[in-house]
């Protein structure tokens, strides 16, 4: 039960009442007794104590206060919606728990789901992570042991897209998102578990460096251990420290210490493989180039295909780099697209490169150029075509090159909530890890918004009517009229 305003500004109005007793006050019309013995006792203190209210006034005032209320638009809320959509986010920030030895923001969003399930006799379950979870139709109290299974975790909440989930199971039926993140547009009702806690945590993590965030309004003071080393790390708020390890491994453990409220994001996993290429030819120096970029020779099963020959109009099953077996005289590079992840640390403008035919097919694009705008090496999604192999025997930009190209092969990590998996770790040799900093940052608290849940029944027009009565009540003043 409870009573919402559309128009709230409309109370302002109420001190106008003031103008309503003044005019009153000066328009009643003066007694006049018959006798003097009237004016005596209306004197008395006992004659004083007996006279009654100004009751005409009072109505004035209360018809005055009753269209103003009138004007603030109220509607009165009762009950509960007997059909209902409930969202609840089980993203990781949901598991932070904002006072020390407190309840997690996901407990605090259980037991309010919990309140409107069971008034509900229709209604449907939705867990919002990676991917939305949905239980129902069912009869809300039903659904409260799968409630009580849902745990927070994901790296990432799809909000909207768990409402779509419950909509389609239950069309018609209003919407409530229980999180502490923005809800999405077009919900009926919105209930915010934020809190105000303080957090740090690890968002990057490499084979050679980790990144650690600081979402605190305050400086945050803490450590860094990974694999026997530790930094010791001060970091000011809302920026990042990055911390480089002393060599590079495949596998790789981080841990921060004092990292805030949210546990989730202060231990983290990365983990690389070393993928297969098949080389169908020999070469030393591309065997050499490959095992520096952390690959190893395969055979044809292998993830990934390194050949001397232009590429074929349609594109290949595997990533593969096309080494041309001709070209023309070397030019001079200009230009090396900046954009393009494959380029990232190549080095090639200013050195000389033959210039090969331009490949065949579509959807290939230029990632280096000569002065002219020809291009001399070629991308197209995972593939790559090269000038002639002899060009590159001595030119550490291939190794890069490489290194770039079979960097989407080696990664083996997945993000918290995939798979199910809701706790860091390494498994089956891929690495689980949350490395998210919108999670990190934790939502803040913001307005509910849950009027749109309880069925309202306008009460302005009411209002009007009592008010237009109490007009009619106060009516005009009588005149006493002298006798004889």
């Amino acid at each position: 039960m409870g009573v919402s305003l559309q128009n709230p500004l409309a109370l302002l109005l109420l001190p106008l009442g003031a103008l309503v007793w003044y005019w009153h006050r000066s328009r009643r019309l003066a007694q006049r007794p018959a006798t003097a013995l009237w004016l005596l006792e209306a004197g008395s203190p006992r004659q004083r104590a007996r006279r009654w209210p100004d009751l005409r006034l009072l109505a004035l005032l209360g018809s005055f206060g009753l269209l103003v209320l009138a004007l603030s638009g109220p509607s009165l809320s009762s009950g509960r919606p007997e059909r209902l959509v409930v969202v609840l986010d089980a993203s990781a920030s949901m598991a932070a728990r904002d006072r020390p030895g407190g309840a997690s923001r996901i407990e605090d969003g259980k037991r309010l789901a919990a309140r409107w399930l069971e008034g509900a006799g229709s209604a449907v379950l939705v867990r919002a992570g990676l991917t939305p979870t949905a239980y129902g139709p069912a009869e809300g109290r039903r659904l409260l042991d799968e409630l009580s299974t849902i745990r927070a975790g994901d790296a990432a909440a799809d909000l909207e897209r768990a409402a779509a989930a419950g909509r389609r199971l239950l069309a018609g039926a209003p919407v409530l998102v229980i999180s502490d993140a923005a809800p999405p547009p077009n919900v009926a009702g919105y209930a915010n578990v934020a809190g105000q806690g303080k957090n740090a945590g690890i968002t990057a993590l490499g084979g050679g460096f980790a990144a650690v965030y600081n979402a605190s309004r305050t400086t945050w003071k803490g450590s860094l251990e990974s694999d026997g080393e530790r930094f010791d790390l001060q970091v000011a708020p809302g920026r990042y420290a990055v911390v480089r390890f002393s060599g590079q491994k495949t596998q790789r453990r981080a841990r921060l210490n004092s990292g805030g409220v949210l546990a989730l994001d202060d231990v983290a996993y990365y983990a690389a493989a070393t993928p297969a290429v098949s080389l169908e030819f020999r070469d030393p120096a591309l065997t050499r180039a490959l095992l520096a970029a952390g690959a190893r020779p395969g055979g044809e099963a292998a993830a990934a295909v390194v050949t001397l020959a232009p590429p074929p109009p349609e594109p290949a099953a595997r990533p593969t780099v096309y080494f041309a077996p001709h070209a023309d005289a070397a030019v001079t590079v200009a230009d090396v697209d900046p954009t393009d992840p494959l380029t990232r640390g190549v080095a090639l403008v200013g050195r000389k490169l033959p210039s090969p035919e331009p490949p065949a097919g579509n959807g290939w694009r230029p990632l280096v150029r000569d002065a002219a705008g020809n291009g001399l090496v070629w991308r197209r999604g995972q593939e790559l075509y090269l000038p002639p192999l002899a060009a590159w025997r001595d030119e550490p930009a291939l190794v890069v090159l490489l290194y770039n190209w079979l960097e989407p092969l080696k990664s083996r990590a997945r993000p918290l909530g995939a798979d199910g998996v809701l706790r860091p770790g390494l498994r089956a040799g891929t690495a689980y890890s949350l490395l998210s900093a919108t999670e990190t940052n934790l939502p803040r608290p913001r307005p509910d918004r849950l009027a749109g849940l309880r069925p309202a029944r306008p009460l302005s027009g009411w209002l009007a009517l009592a008010a237009a009565l109490l007009l009619l009540a106060a009516g005009r003043p009588k005149v006493p009229r002298r006798k004889g």
